[in-house]
C-alpha cells in the first residue's frame, strides 16, 4: 500500500516538475524573436504542413488497422474468394 502511494506521488511530482521546467523554458526562450514577418509566416506554414503529415500518417495507420482487423475477423472468406478466382 505504501509503495503504491509513493509511486503515485513520485510520478505526479515528476509530471509537475516537467511542467514547471517547460513553462520556465518557454518563458525565458527567445526563439522566434529574431524572425522577420516572412520568416514567421514560413515557420507557420512548415508547422501546418508537419501537422497535416502527422494527421495523414494517423489516417493511414488507422486504415491499415481496420483492414487487418477485417481480415482477421473473416479469414475463411478471404481463402474462399482467392480459391474461387483461380
Amino acid at each position: 500500500m505504501v509503495g503504491r502511494i509513493l509511486f503515485w506521488f513520485v510520478e505526479h511530482f515528476k509530471s509537475f516538475t516537467d511542467t514547471m521546467l517547460l513553462l520556465l523554458l518557454r518563458a525565458t526562450s527567445w526563439f522566434g524573436y529574431e524572425l522577420t514577418e516572412e520568416g514567421k509566416r514560413e515557420h507557420q506554414e512548415w508547422r501546418e504542413q508537419r501537422l497535416r503529415s502527422i494527421r495523414g500518417l494517423g489516417l493511414i495507420s488507422l486504415r491499415r488497422q481496420q483492414r487487418q482487423h477485417a481480415q482477421e475477423s473473416a479469414p475463411g472468406e478471404e481463402q474462399t474468394n482467392a480459391g474461387g478466382a483461380g
